[in-house]
């Protein structure tokens, strides 16, 4: 799925126990880094150099509550922009109510908002006209096959 120095993961520990990790990724960013557990709905995202996607974010249930994502977020953020990196990307599953709000809390810009719905052979995608400013570019989800039957 990556090339070989294309992520890296940030983590926190409490003591010697692991209390949540973020990984992040460079280049163009397959769909199948970025679903929510559906392939369906992986979602390719193209970044430009000074971009980078934060994606596989857990903080264990005994550390949730305590703004640890945040802290994770800000330490890599930090490190990130020494290494010439501007700009950090990311999606949310749009029922996740806590990490919309922690999002929202660390002050990200929120750009678009995709959608990919199935029912049976049915199915509908939205997506989102992107402002040129924002360091990423997106593609077609992955089982959206209404791209082969327009003409």
């Amino acid at each position: 799925m990556l090339d070989a120095g294309a992520a890296k993961c940030f983590a926190a520990f409490q003591a010697d126990s692991l209390a949540g990790f973020a990984w992040v990724a460079f280049g163009n960013i397959t769909g199948e880094m970025n679903h929510d557990g559906k392939p369906e709905t992986g979602l390719p995202i193209q970044l430009v150099d000074e971009a980078a996607f934060v994606f596989q974010v857990l903080v264990l249930p005994a550390y949730r509550g305590r703004r640890l994502y945040a802290a994770i977020l800000s330490q890599m953020a930090d490190q990130l922009q020494d290494n010439g990196m501007h700009t950090l990307v990311l999606t949310t599953e749009g029922s996740n109510q806590n990490a919309l709000k922690a999002v929202q809390r660390m002050q990200f810009r929120k750009v678009g908002q995709a959608s990919f719905f199935r029912i049976g052979p049915l199915s509908r995608a939205t997506y989102p006209t992107l402002p040129n400013d924002i360091g990423f570019t997106i593609g077609r989800y992955v089982g959206d096959d209404t791209a082969a039957h327009s003409s």
